[in-house]
C-alpha cells in the first residue's frame, strides 16, 4: 500500500504564525517527516499531532491535565445560534 493510503488528509485554518511555531515544537521534540517526498526530513506538525493523539489515547487524563496546567484550554462550546 502506498503512503498516501495510510493517512487522512485534514485541512485546518490556523493563525499565520502558528505553523512556524508548530514546526519549531516538532523540531524540539524530534518529530520529522519520514515518508519519502517533498517534506522528507522536515519538522512535521502532522507528526506532532499524531504523537499528541497517541499520548492522549494512552493516557487521556495525564495529557488533558498537562495541557490545562500549561494554560491550553478552550472556552467551551459556542452559544446556540
Amino acid at each position: 500500500m502506498s503512503a498516501k493510503g495510510t493517512k487522512t488528509r485534514y485541512i485546518a485554518r490556523i493563525e499565520p504564525d502558528t505553523l512556524p511555531a508548530l514546526q519549531d515544537l516538532a523540531t524540539d521534540l524530534g518529530i520529522f517527516a519520514d515518508v519519502p517526498g517533498r517534506h522528507y526530513g522536515d519538522p512535521s506538525p502532522p507528526g506532532l499531532l499524531d504523537a499528541l493523539a497517541a499520548a492522549y489515547r494512552a493516557n487521556p487524563t495525564a495529557v488533558t491535565t498537562a495541557l490545562r496546567a500549561l494554560g491550553i484550554a478552550g472556552d467551551g462550546p459556542p452559544p446556540p445560534r
